[in-house]
């Protein structure tokens, strides 16, 4: 949940908007406001004191207006220039320009402000040097890849140590703190090489340079399609990815079968500034005010009991943190469609619904990727006439659906509607006749305290008449029981003792203020497995001169397999990822196994509390996924919700595989 510009974005943005609201830090509209205000903050390792703001235009125009969608450059790593160490490398300097943040960079002489799609090829070492212009400009973007010392991590604050009573009667530890986005590195979401070669933790602050070289090689067994990139500062990752910083990255197929023109990168992200999809009433901050009231007061009131006896594969109802009603808000009964708006999106960068046109009779690959830090997004494809069509998903974030890695679109699934979590990816194949014509919107589905409304995100129209030599490509339906999600499923089936289980659950909270800590909310994932378990946040731990933390919360052996069942406790949704591997989802939104590297929770259920009818309880969601250990690289690295709100308020974890 997390403060927006405009009351927006989702119910993380509402619910935090309440919590600020009712510390007295009201936003004004078009302005940042940050959740709460308060003296902790992650300390970077050089000081950033009195340096001047980025000049105004630094992210050059602002684009608003419908109309045709404007492709990002593309940019192939073979052509870059090479760098001092012998790599192909590109510099990409972050910027801030107002309530915008992006990426600068140069290609062929030419300075652009829109994040490039970087095309690299399976086994193709490369190099990406992120530069930290947010708050003045950095000495090393204009120095050789050799000057650049090596990052550190970023140091987390002495927050001070406040315990609560939480789910099953279990003991919260929770630390709060506030970081302003000063500090900022790299994720190439959907590596599967090792950890060390894009390491999240480290920070751009941790050397005068104020830049980190990562130096990554890709693995000939990386699956060919649509990857993403994005900052991973912790505390920082949900506001610079909102405001901008995210871009694509794409593993070419050894020998591709659409021509690069016929490749369409469609990025669904917010709007600049991010406004709501509807107006609100005049009354609902100070409503929005009492109703955070009745959350913190039911938390302020609870004492420690003992714990809930409980199996973790199937635990029983808990009473959700926020009410049905409070200050004059009522949420729906069903757990659905509450009072809160939605963003209002884009289409890489042009308002929605923006318009693409295709070569009519030639087969197009529409890479689609939900861009946004906080929001899942229901999508369906429709022609002139209002009929829902079938996609033809060949590739789920980046893994083509039939595990064909030498021709990943000769086989697709057909699906009827299509969810994306924030960062997942989906190559769709579509043809069509000239005068054809479609549109692809986002739809209404149960997510808690938003109200979810139909949306035209693209329409896309067929134009012009064939020609050329005929079409090679063919692709034709996968066989569901052939895929590698298929077969790991029954392979775990057929041997039960070969795996191990793991409960992973999520929960949220609101804090009420303790002596000079204010008001604010804590977001969890834990490893529920053991009897003994306490919800904490993330928070690493170092060891001289180590760039990985050395507490991390689940230790696996590679070359095992787990099964984790992932428990939503909430009445909000939320999104599994795990880095450095895909996993494949047992049953998807639609029904289906999938390989994935970004999964959709769905809410849980609302069940009556006899004891406080205000807040009910909630019968968890349980979606099971197995995670395959026999090919990941050893190393250290996280699994998080991917809103991005939640992961930078705590709902991250840390995994070691030995």
């Amino acid at each position: 949940m997390r403060i927006m510009r405009t009351v927006t974005r989702s119910a993380v943005t509402e619910r935090a908007l309440a919590v600020d609201m009712s510390t007295g830090n009201a936003r004004v509209p078009g302005i940042l406001t940050l959740l709460i205000l308060g003296t902790a903050v992650l300390l970077p390792q050089v000081s950033m004191a009195g340096t001047p703001p980025a000049a105004i235009g630094a992210c050059g125009p602002v684009p608003s207006a419908h109309g045709a969608v404007i492709p990002p450059q593309d940019v192939d790593m073979w052509d870059a220039p090479v760098d001092a160490s012998g790599d192909h490398e590109l510099i990409l300097a972050v910027h801030r320009d107002g309530d915008r943040f992006c990426y600068r960079y140069r290609w062929d002489g030419v300075v652009h402000t829109v994040a490039p799609v970087i095309h690299v090829r399976r086994g193709e070492r490369f190099a990406v040097r992120v530069v930290n212009d947010i708050s003045s400009q950095s000495p090393g973007e204009g120095v050789p890849s050799t000057r650049i010392p090596a990052c550190k991590p970023m140091t987390m604050p002495a927050a001070p140590l406040q315990h609560w009573v939480g789910y099953l009667n279990h003991t919260i530890d929770d630390r709060y703190f506030h970081m302003p986005a000063i500090d900022t590195n790299l994720h190439f979401h959907g590596f599967e090489g090792p950890a060390s070669e894009e390491n999240v933790f480290l920070s751009t602050l941790s050397t005068p340079m104020r830049a980190c070289e990562y130096r990554l090689t890709i693995p000939r067994t990386q699956p060919p399609g649509t990857y993403i990139y994005h900052p991973h500062a912790h505390g920082a990752s949900d506001e610079e990815l909102a405001d901008g910083l995210v871009g694509v990255w794409v593993v070419d197929p050894d020998t591709p079968r659409i021509p690069r023109a016929d490749q369409h990168v469609l990025l669904l992200s917010y709007r600049v500034s991010q406004p709501d999809d509807r107006p609100y009433p005049a009354n609902f901050r100070a409503e929005l005010k009492g109703y955070a009231a009745t959350a913190k007061a039911r938390e302020a009131a609870l004492r420690p009991a003992s714990p809930v006896p409980y199996d973790p594969f199937n635990p029983p109802p808990w009473p959700e943190a926020w009410p049905m009603r409070g200050g004059g808000l009522t949420m729906d009964s069903s757990g659905c469609g509450g009072p809160f708006a939605e963003s209002l999106m884009s289409v890489d960068g042009t308002d929605t619904p923006a318009a693409l046109r295709i070569p009519a009779g030639r087969t197009q690959l529409l890479r689609i990727i939900n861009a946004t830090s906080d929001t899942s997004k229901l999508l369906r494809l429709r022609d002139a006439q209002g009929r829902e069509l079938p996609l033809r998903v060949v590739e789920r974030d980046g893994v083509p659906v039939s595990g064909d890695m030498q021709h990943p679109l000769a086989h697709y699934e057909a699906m009827t509607e299509l969810m994306l979590s924030p960062m997942s990816r989906a190559a769709v194949l579509l043809r069509a006749p000239a005068g054809a014509a479609f549109v692809l919107s986002s739809e209404p589905y149960c997510n808690g305290g938003l109200r979810e409304l139909q949306h035209d995100l693209l329409r896309i129209t067929a134009v012009g008449n064939p020609r050329g030599a005929p079409e090679r490509l063919r692709s034709t339906p996968v066989v569901a029981g052939d895929t590698p999600a298929a077969g790991l499923i029954a392979y775990v089936r057929a041997h039960p003792s070969r795996v191990h289980r793991r409960a992973i659950t999520f929960t949220e909270y609101i804090f009420p203020k303790r002596g000079k800590i204010p008001a604010h909310q804590g977001f969890y994932i834990t490893d529920t497995t053991r009897p003994d378990f306490r919800e904490h946040p993330f928070w690493p731990a170092y060891r001289a001169g180590a760039t990985v933390p050395s507490n991390p919360d689940i230790v696996v052996r590679r070359g095992t397999i787990e099964v984790w069942y992932l428990i939503n406790t909430t009445l909000e949704t939320h999104a599994f990822h795990i880095h450095q591997m895909a996993f494949v989802e047992e049953r998807t939104y639609a029904g289906i196994p999938a390989t994935v590297d970004t999964v959709f929770l769905p809410i849980g259920k609302l069940l009556p509390n006899p004891r406080d009818p205000n807040f009910p309880l909630i019968e968890p969601s349980i979606t099971k996924v197995i995670l395959d250990f026999r090919h990941v690289p050893r190393g250290t690295f996280v699994f998080h919700c991917h809103m991005l709100y939640h992961e930078d308020h705590g709902m991250m974890g840390v995994i070691r595989v030995i």
